[in-house]
């Protein structure tokens, strides 16, 4: 048997533990990251909490307080519908977290459950009323089975759907209805003046929305005319009339950094308020140097190495995060100062890029992270925007696009609406070239109606100004 000696390269990739806890906790948002560092004081004896947190200097603590006191509520309206800020049901000091309301100060439920008490005579009525209530949804339909809430209080399905449909004619009348057309239906009187209108609500909503005004009017036995003011009323109702009301729910954006600005220049300031402070134990650390055998100290030596490791992957988060925070703020200025349609493309790769990052860590460094500035609350996430090149070397942001696209169709003739790929051809005099079918995406996106769609609606509006 011969033995042989070989030298062999290979690539591996090591992480370290700081690099390790590191990429755990940057993913993390500030309530996240509050919890994560409690729950590392109690794992690990060599870590201690500090639960004070450090005073601010007065005249930054004032100014911090009045820039939090006038944010613009209406700044965060986009990112609401986007979902981008998570509930939270206990109470949060006003340096970690804005509160966001909707306007109504009372709910949908209260003010079904007020008429319900007034409307129904039996207990057993007001608390079938109750649950059926309790189970709407965000727009005021009931999408829990009628099965399901008889079993659970102990009726019969007939006389939770008996309740239901008394229900549908409370103000606002449509709450609790299980389809569109019983919505619709329950805005309009069951008089027989009405009675064209409900043929169109009960069989025709899906002609008209493609817009197939001669089909109805064959099948209804009217003129087009007549469609058209039927449509017209139609429009008045409310598919969703639930909206107006407070949802009962507070909402809270956790934020991690603060924007401000001072002679036209921003500055990024990391926030620490809210998060529990680690330093490593005194009373541990002398435990090791005593340690009566091996066993105790290689424990206690490994859990020393571990928290030591642990503070440093905090301290290194707050750098990164803060990094990518103000390259963001210095590369979309111009967005910050005037608005959407001011931003640049800027997509994670190029933010990677520029800070000298892997992707992936600036992708987890962005999520669920959010900036207070005197406009509001802005997630990291809005800084980015993809774009495409266009004429003479410039990009252009899909939001500037939609935007231009929008412009354009708001000034087109009414009587000749644009196609998709004449709007592809105004965009490309423009210096943006799109193909036609991704004009016909981004319109869809923006909910806006084909050209042929848009014809028939510009019809309608001609026939509201004649009457």
């Amino acid at each position: 048997m011969t033995i042989k000696m070989q030298l062999k390269g290979t690539q591996q990739l090591t992480i370290t533990p700081v690099m390790h806890y590191f990429i755990q906790l940057l993913a993390d948002n500030h309530l996240e990251l509050a919890e994560t560092l409690q729950n590392e004081a109690e794992s690990n004896p060599m870590l201690e909490l500090e639960t004070a947190e450090p005073e601010p200097r007065e005249e930054e603590a004032n100014d911090y307080t009045k820039r939090i006191d006038r944010a613009d509520a209406s700044f965060m309206t986009p990112y609401e519908d986007q979902g981008f800020f998570r509930r939270d049901p206990d109470s949060m000091d006003k340096n970690r977290a804005l509160e966001v309301l909707t306007p109504s100060s009372v709910s949908l439920a209260d003010h079904l459950l007020e008429q319900a008490r007034a409307g129904f005579d039996s207990g057993e009525e007001i608390e079938i009323a109750r649950q059926v209530i309790y189970n709407l949804d965000a727009d005021g339909y009931l999408k829990t089975e009628i099965e399901s809430i008889a079993s659970l209080i102990g009726t019969t399905p007939e006389e939770i759907e008996r309740v239901r449909r008394l229900i549908t004619r409370f103000d606002p009348p449509g709450c609790g209805s299980k389809t569109l057309p019983e919505c619709l239906l329950a805005q309009v009187s069951e008089g027989p003046e009405e009675g064209m209108l409900r043929r169109l609500i009960q069989d025709h909503l899906e002609d008209l929305s493609r817009a197939n005004h001669e089909a109805i009017a064959k099948r209804l036995g009217v003129s087009v005319e007549e469609v058209l003011r039927l449509a017209l009323r139609l429009k008045r109702l409310n598919p969703r009339p639930a909206e107006a009301f407070d949802r009962g729910e507070v909402e809270y954006a956790a934020v991690d950094l603060m924007l401000i600005k001072e002679n036209g220049e921003y500055r990024v300031v990391y926030l620490d308020e809210g998060l529990p402070r680690l330093t490593l134990s005194h009373y541990y650390h002398e435990m090791l140097e005593k340690a009566p055998d091996k066993p105790t100290a290689a424990y206690l030596r490994n859990r020393w190495r571990d928290a030591q490791f642990f503070i440093e992957s905090i301290e290194l988060r707050k750098k990164t995060i803060l990094r990518i925070a103000e390259f963001l703020v210095k590369a979309q200025k111009d967005f910050l100062d005037f608005g959407e349609k001011w931003k640049k493309p800027l997509t994670m790769k190029d933010a990677a890029r520029e800070v000298g990052l892997n992707e992936s860590t600036v992708s987890r460094a962005v999520s669920n992270k959010f900036m207070t500035w005197e406009k509001g609350v802005i997630p990291l996430k809005a800084f980015f925007s993809y774009g495409l090149k266009g004429d003479f070397g410039f990009s252009h942001a899909v939001g500037t696009i939609k935007d231009k696209i929008r412009e354009l169709i708001a000034a087109e003739d009414p009587a000749k609406p644009l196609a998709d790929d004449e709007v592809a051809a105004r965009l490309a005099a423009l210096g943006i070239r799109i193909a036609r079918r991704t004009v016909r995406n981004y319109r869809e996106e923006m909910k806006i109606p084909s050209s042929f769609v848009r014809k028939k609606e510009n019809k309608i509006k001609g026939v509201q100004n004649e009457h």
